[in-house]
């Protein structure tokens, strides 16, 4: 735990030096405090450290601290404000959380696991943040390429250090710029002292340095050499450790070969070939020597060693006149091409450029005089003239192809139009056909709804027919009834008549008996 007398002390001058217990070596980089966003998509992986709010002190001197931290504010907004009417967007948060961030990250775990910012886009993205209790918003800006980068890219093009089809402005990844790093080095490189020899690194290798880097990665060879020379934290790095417990190590170690390197590791790993390893150079490097205000972000022995150099330094010419290094943002191709060109580099490339403009120019010379001396001699002329014989028979036998090729095209314009005259015949046959079918399935259409309206009339008609068969059957069967009834009454009436015409002969019978009884009876009174 830090004393309070650290923590809460108004000189601000003190947090502008790292603690020298925490001293990085170049071929053991220390954890940075870089974190990837997963959880969320919308920033592509980039996230922004939150700063932890510093506890509360019962320190006396919280008046006078508070005061200076005041000032201190009012000093870097003037510089902010001074910085951003030249173009540099400085990004802060209060001095009290900063000073505490400070203290807090430096006592962090140096086995803690290493995390990189990824992102998949080509722009930069800048966090600002407008408040305390805001969360900080994101701008993205194209990536602008100057003079500088662009004339160092193509000459790393010219030397095939790049590839042809790298664009300036796109984010560079860790597996190219340590592609381009050991074969620019290994090519160019003469002193023994600061050269990379990828066949003396790779020989006698049985251990893979990264879980993510295999033999048929296409960058095995680059990534292994920059392990195997100590320049990276790696498996072989534990494996080699002076504490005795490589051997032990279980968890993988990733070098994540397709995440953009981050502008500490870039200029990490280019200071380790330009200079050598140099102890204590982190106690020997304020503010003022640094020219960054985020200076205590930084944990590269390699950075500090190179801002020794002031303006001449790779750092410079890299990122130019910055107040802000920001380490973890990612590099571009053309700020990789600049790191590579610069320092020793420099004097190397020239002299390569210059070997290869002097070899051109002595094969420009040596092309020039067998020129002059053909000219002299006359052969050119005997060639050309043997040439443009050949040409002439060459151009005769052409123009004889040419007019037996016309000739076959005439013959062959006749038999197409030929055929085109009796495709055209066929054609207007099939036309007339196609009429005639037309005009049969009009008619056929046409019989067609006759018939159907005739099939309508026919079922309406049938149905009367129906109904009038059933009347006509209740008629039938009611006329059967009254012919029935008529019959018994025929038959009755028929009776009665027997009856009565029995009847009327009884009764006549009686009559006449009657009359003959009158008859006797009067004959009787009359006698």
């Amino acid at each position: 735990m830090w004393p309070a007398a650290v923590t809460s002390t108004p000189n601000p001058s003190f947090f502008l030096f790292l603690p020298s217990n925490n001293k990085p070596s170049l071929f053991h980089p220390t954890p940075r405090r870089l974190h990837l966003s997963r959880s969320s998509p919308d920033f592509n992986g980039w996230a922004l450290l939150e700063t932890p709010a510093r506890p509360a002190s019962s320190n006396k001197g919280l008046s006078c601290s508070a005061v200076v931290t005041v000032g201190t504010s009012l000093a870097l907004m003037l510089a902010c404000f001074s910085l951003s009417r030249k173009g540099f967007n400085i990004q802060f948060t209060s001095p009290w959380q900063g000073m505490w961030s400070t203290v807090a990250n430096t006592r962090r775990d140096p086995d803690e696991a290493v995390e990189l910012y990824e992102s998949n886009e080509t722009t930069i993205e800048v966090v600002t943040e407008t408040g305390a209790t805001e969360k900080p918003g994101r701008v993205a800006i194209p990536v602008s390429v100057d003079s500088t980068q662009e004339e160092a890219l193509s000459v790393l093009k010219k030397l095939k250090i790049i590839e042809d089809d790298v664009e300036a402005n796109e984010l560079c990844t860790r597996r190219e710029f340590a592609r381009w790093l050991v074969k620019l080095n290994s090519s160019l490189e003469r002193d023994p002292k600061h050269r990379i020899a990828p066949i003396v690194s790779l020989s006698g290798s049985i251990v893979t340095a990264f879980d993510d880097i295999n033999v048929d990665d296409p960058d095995f060879q680059s990534i292994q050499v920059l392990a195997e020379a100590g320049m990276v934290h790696s498996k072989l790095s534990w494996k080699n450790s002076s504490n005795g417990c490589g051997s032990d190590w279980k968890e993988d170690i990733h070098f994540f070969p397709d995440r953009f390197i981050s502008r500490q590791d870039l200029m990490e790993w280019r200071t380790q070939v330009e200079y050598g390893f140099f102890s204590g150079i982190i106690d020997q490097i304020s503010i003022e020597k640094a020219g960054y205000m985020d200076v205590k972000e930084i944990t590269s022995a390699g950075v500090y060693l190179d801002m020794l150099a002031g303006d001449s330094s790779i750092l410079r010419k890299v990122f130019g006149q910055s107040k802000r290094f920001q380490p973890s943002k990612p590099s571009t191709n053309a700020q990789a091409a600049v790191a590579l060109t610069s320092g020793r580099m420099n004097e190397v490339i020239s002299a390569e450029m210059s070997r290869l403009e002097a070899e051109g120019s002595a094969r420009q010379d040596v092309a020039k005089e067998i020129r002059s001396e053909l000219l002299s001699r006359g052969d050119i002329q005997k060639f050309w003239d043997a040439k443009l014989s050949e040409e002439k028979n060459h151009g005769s036998g052409i123009e004889r192809l040419y007019l037996e090729a016309v000739n076959n095209l005439v013959e062959e314009k006749f038999n197409q139009e030929k055929i085109n005259a009796e495709f055209l015949k066929e054609q207007a046959e099939m036309d007339c056909q196609k009429q005639m079918m037309l005009s049969l399935k009009k008619e056929v259409d046409e019989i067609s709804d006759k018939l159907a309206l005739e099939r309508v009339i026919y079922v309406v008609e049938k149905k009367t027919v129906q109904k009038l068969l059933r009347d006509l059957e209740l008629k039938h069967e009611e006329i059967l009834d009254t012919k029935s009834t008529l019959e018994a009454e025929k038959e009755a009436l028929q009776m009665l008549r027997t009856w009565v015409e029995d009847e009327a002969r009884r009764s006549q019978a009686r009559a006449a008996v009657l009359s003959e009884v009158g008859r006797r009876w009067k004959w009787d009174d009359q006698a």
